[in-house]
């Protein structure tokens, strides 16, 4: 089963299920604004500043709330305003008692719950993740990524072509369930998903040299991937010898809401696989060319195709084009985007700063602040 849905102008999969697992969670009554912020607070905002996308004009306000509380964890809500105003909103985010570990996704209370020991006491959450992805979902404990008291919980999705692993965590008492990921909340941020990010692929382009690597995480089908991949494009193009990134591209094809998204990826794969990153890239453009007219059989003819212009045997790329070797190389790519918090493409990680791209003039404002001699382009008009 797929759907299609929108988060803010971009192409979003678990962002559905994460504003249907909100939907789900009693609000309590807030505890109001702090007056002055105190210690906590004030660690809080320096730490946010870090991990929330990028605005050079960055204010929040921080204040104790108890809405959705979670055993173990103070819980906050973060108002935040700035330059760019559709990144203004507020948040619900969590730091431990012991001040180890920070939470920024959804929380779900536990149905009926009782005691965690195994799990068989998780069936309650696989039933309902079952239901809202529309598809079976499995959720089983990992003890080897237990956090302080936090069982972990690895929630395993079939998607129609592969299985995914969605990271999670459980309170020991089963009331609450954390979908997301945990964050060291003793280091920086940036530095954290800069470890977690992993290059060695090294499906990139740009100078090998680079000062700086601009990860994308985006999905061939996705319109707004292709908007903002283009003005990238243009706008890396435009400062050659003035703006040194490499760019890394990562594999996040939205199952729930795209046909043919994970076949755009295995031949995205394959081709570099066998010929390059030159190929391809020129696959990924040649794709965005066509995008709003292809279909879930064009993407194989294109696919071919351009695997023979490309130099590839016909025997070599049918080898691995939709193989088990092929999915799973995507699938350590959606995984690595799961366990950083992504759930909407295209999303940018510079550096381990993550830039949301929801007005034109973020990544050149920001790539700015690295590279001061930027120049400007012309973005075009608006996406509607």
């Amino acid at each position: 089963m797929r759907r299609t849905t929108r988060l803010l102008g971009f192409c979003a999969v678990l962002a559905a299920a994460a504003a249907a697992t909100r939907a789900q969670t009693p609000a309590a009554p807030s505890a109001g604004t702090n007056a002055a912020a105190g210690p906590a607070e004030k660690a809080l905002e320096a730490y946010l500043e870090k991990y929330l996308p990028w605005d050079p004009e960055l204010k929040l306000t921080i204040a104790r709330t108890n809405e959705k509380a979670v055993p173990g964890f103070h819980a906050y809500k973060a108002t935040r305003t700035g330059r760019y105003p559709k990144l203004n909103g507020d948040r619900i985010v969590y730091v431990s008692d012991d001040g180890k570990w920070f939470f920024a996704g959804d929380t779900l209370p536990g149905k009926d719950p009782k005691p965690v020991r195994d799990s068989q006491d998780l069936a309650w959450l696989s039933t309902y993740l079952s239901g809202l992805f529309r598809t079976s979902a499995v959720a089983t404990l990992s003890p080897e990524r237990d956090r302080g008291a936090l069982k972990a919980v690895a929630i395993t999705i079939e998607t129609g072509y592969v299985k995914v692993r969605l990271p999670g965590f459980i309170t020991p008492d089963g009331k609450v369930f954390l979908q997301g990921n945990l964050f060291d909340y003793t280091q920086d941020p940036r530095a954290e998903r800069r470890r977690m990010i992993d290059l060695s692929t090294n499906r990139a382009e740009g100078p090998a040299d680079a000062k700086v690597a601009a990860v994308e995480y985006a999905d061939m089908e996705c319109g707004y991937c292709k908007f903002r991949g283009l003005q990238m494009d243009r706008l890396l193009q435009a400062n050659t010898g003035i703006v040194s990134v490499r760019r890394h591209y990562k594999f996040f094809p939205l199952w729930m809401a795209h046909v043919w998204a994970m076949k755009a990826a295995s031949a995205a794969d394959c081709l570099f696989r066998f010929a390059g990153a030159g190929p391809m890239f020129r696959f990924k453009e040649a794709v965005y060319a066509t995008q709003e007219a292809m279909t879930v059989g064009g993407i194989d003819q294109i696919a071919v195709t351009t695997a023979s212009g490309e130099g590839v045997s016909n025997a070599d790329f049918l080898s691995c084009y939709l193989h088990d070797e092929s999915f799973a190389r995507i699938v350590r790519d959606m995984e690595e985007g799961y366990r950083l918090g992504v759930n909407s493409t295209p999303t940018y990680f510079v550096d381990g700063t993550e830039i949301t791209w929801l007005e034109d003039k973020i990544m050149e404002d920001y790539l700015r602040t690295l590279f001061p001699k930027i120049k400007t382009i012309d973005y075009g008009p608006p996406r509607k």
